[in-house]
């Protein structure tokens, strides 16, 4: 505390007008980045870098880190609007968020989820000024059984997602995870799933699924409607009533489930390779597990909306402590940051802290008031896009069907991916149909290599006793009976829905 107290005063260097004109810029940019599927905070981040080539090594980075804060709160525009995420850790959003927007909610969906996302950054810059050093060894003592461990409590969410069917959910699942092992076995560089097709070695890619089972897959569901109706079930279509913020009682309502997504999202980003894709897995399956009767996740529940929302956010600042720290990145954008910094001649590790203070500590108490901005100026950004739940069918399905193409190529500029998506995006549909849940699937095919990798380094490293060595881990013990508790809210969650109904119960 007295280090950090030390260098309150690199805070004032954060609102020089260079530094804030490029913090504004990277919020600008991070947002309508953000907001468009297909486009992801690390694309947006590697585009600018050579434009930070230019800056001083605290202005660039300041720049990059505000880019990646915005961009992972703007993914939730199109998610709720148009069921389309923007980024990988806004997928679980895209369920309740756009149930809100047709039953006239966009606007609370947007506020409560600015208010979680901007608050759920603050408090992980905040423990990224706080406890860098400490927190950055939790990250190692995270080896290949704990990564498999936290692979199978992303995986658990399936049950909880599977709202209509478990056993369609599971068999859902089950398809994310085969279609996860297409490609060249990285370990063997044996080609598997690949039918002797060059363009399937590489894999299918995360976004093209994300896209494909939700964007694309929405807009063929949208077109089947009138083109002069629009996606709201109710009548109201004349003006938009707009609230800044939450209101009291929807804080009151969403504390608690706020604090546990908030906490969940700030530990999972200190996992380096966990991010933000799992963290809101793991923050909503939690927040179905706790559910109270008149809770109706998966037709539009405030509270699912909200842990998604608060745990990707939270994800932000504590992925970068390994990165600072360790040189071990907590995400992909975590990554793309490490190679600016390393370009502007910047090494990390604890000797950063020391030699480098003046560019760290800036960036630091720069990323934390970029959120706070990022507030402010999202709330502006918002209440003009509530408006498009208002536009008709027959224009919103080639929208969102022009942004998933367009946003698809642009992010890889490989028609291959375009087409991987339009196969996603039938396959999403139809399951749509038919019941089954594209949710499981993408968990599957997010979470199926972090478990296949952790699984077999552990049985490499265990030397043919896998239990033992598990079992002499303490983290390992302890993501143990976190699993099994999870999976017995899970059962005894079941087992209640199926022993009574439940209508939504939210704040007036």
């Amino acid at each position: 505390m007295h280090e950090v107290l030390a260098n309150l005063g690199y805070l004032l260097d954060v609102f020089t007008l260079y530094n804030m004109a490029a913090m504004l810029l990277g919020i600008c940019v991070g947002l309508v980045i953000g907001a468009i599927p297909g486009l992801n905070p690390p694309m947006a981040i590697a585009l600018l870098i050579p434009l930070s080539f230019q800056m001083p090594p605290a202005t660039a980075l300041i720049l990059l880190t505000s880019v990646y804060a915005a961009g992972m709160y703007g993914g939730s525009f199109s998610a709720i609007l148009l069921r389309a995420p923007g980024t990988s850790a806004s997928a679980a959003t895209a369920i309740e968020g756009w149930e809100m927007t047709i039953r006239g909610k966009a606007v609370q969906a947007v506020r409560v989820s600015t208010f979680a996302s901007v608050v759920g950054g603050v408090l992980s810059a905040l423990v990224l000024i706080l406890v860098a050093p400490p927190a950055a060894k939790v990250a190692l003592l995270f080896q290949p059984a704990e990564y498999f461990l936290v692979g199978l409590l992303g995986l658990v969410s399936i049950a909880s997602v599977s709202f209509k069917s478990l056993s369609k959910g599971l068999i859902s699942g089950f398809i994310g995870i085969v279609m996860s092992t297409v490609g060249i076995d990285m370990k063997s560089a044996f080609p598997r799933f690949t039918f002797d097709m060059m363009a399937l070695e590489g894999g299918l890619g995360i976004m093209p699924a994300i896209i494909g089972l939700f964007a694309l897959a929405q807009a063929l569901s949208i077109a089947e409607g009138d083109a002069s109706a629009t996606i709201l079930k109710t009548g109201e279509t004349h003006k938009v009533k707009w609230e800044l913020w939450p209101k009291w009682s929807e804080i009151v309502y969403l504390r608690w489930v706020l604090i546990r997504s908030w906490i969940i999202g700030i530990i999972i980003g200190i996992i380096p390779a966990a991010g933000g894709s799992v963290a809101q897995w793991i923050a909503y399956s939690d927040a179905i597990r706790r559910a109270k009767p008149g809770d109706c996740f998966g037709q539009g529940e405030i509270k699912g909306l909200a842990a998604c929302e608060a745990s990707n956010n939270a994800v932000t600042g504590t992925s970068m402590i390994p990165m600072f720290i360790l040189g071990i990145p907590g995400g992909i954008s975590a990554a793309v940051i490490m190679g600016a910094l390393m370009i502007h001649g910047l090494n990390p590790g604890m000797r950063l802290f020391t030699e480098s203070a003046g560019v760290v500590y800036p960036v630091m108490w720069g990323f934390l008031v970029a959120n706070i901005v990022m507030g402010f100026f999202s709330v502006w950004v918002a209440r003009s896009m509530a408006y498009v739940t208002f536009f008709p069918r027959g224009l919103l399905a080639p929208l969102i069907i022009t942004f998933s193409f367009a946003g698809q190529y642009a992010s890889s500029g490989n028609i291959y991916d375009v087409w991987v998506m339009m196969f996603f995006g039938i396959l999403g549909y139809v399951m749509e149909k038919f019941d089954f849940v594209p949710a499981a699937t993408l968990l599957g095919l997010i979470l199926g290599p972090i478990c296949e990798a952790g699984f077999r380094d552990w049985f490499i490293v265990s030397h043919g006793n896998p239990v033992s060595y598990l079992l002499g881990r303490p983290m390992a013990d302890a993501l143990l009976a976190l699993l099994a508790v999870m999976l017995w809210y899970s059962i005894q969650h079941k087992r209640r829905l199926k022993s009574r109904g439940s209508v939504a119960e939210e704040p007036a």
